[in-house]
């Protein structure tokens, strides 16, 4: 498996494809990554875009949807550093 670092990763083209595919589905895709990018930005390590807070937002209106689902992402990122995966032997090489 290839090591990505955070902010230059790729998608492949079927990634790309399915990811589109999703959107067009009613933004289910998109929707999906909304959460996962707040727990990002809680981290410092990406930035929302207006729409994207907007819809955050909207999420937490209907039965607080995309906080329950930040706090996943939030707790797998909260174990990286513990796990000594790849993302943490890229910032120790920094």
């Amino acid at each position: 498996m290839t090591q990505q670092v955070l902010g230059s990763g790729r998608t492949t083209s079927a990634e790309s494809f399915w990811y589109i595919l999703g959107c067009i589905a009613f933004g289910a895709s998109y929707f999906a990554k909304v959460p996962a990018k707040k727990a990002l930005s809680e981290y410092g390590l990406a930035e929302m875009t207006g729409a994207e807070r907007f819809w955050y937002v909207v999420m937490n209106i209907a039965f607080g949807s995309g906080y329950l689902s930040k706090v996943i992402t939030k707790k797998a990122l909260s174990e990286v550093g513990r796990t000594g995966s790849g993302a943490m032997r890229a910032e120790s090489a920094a």
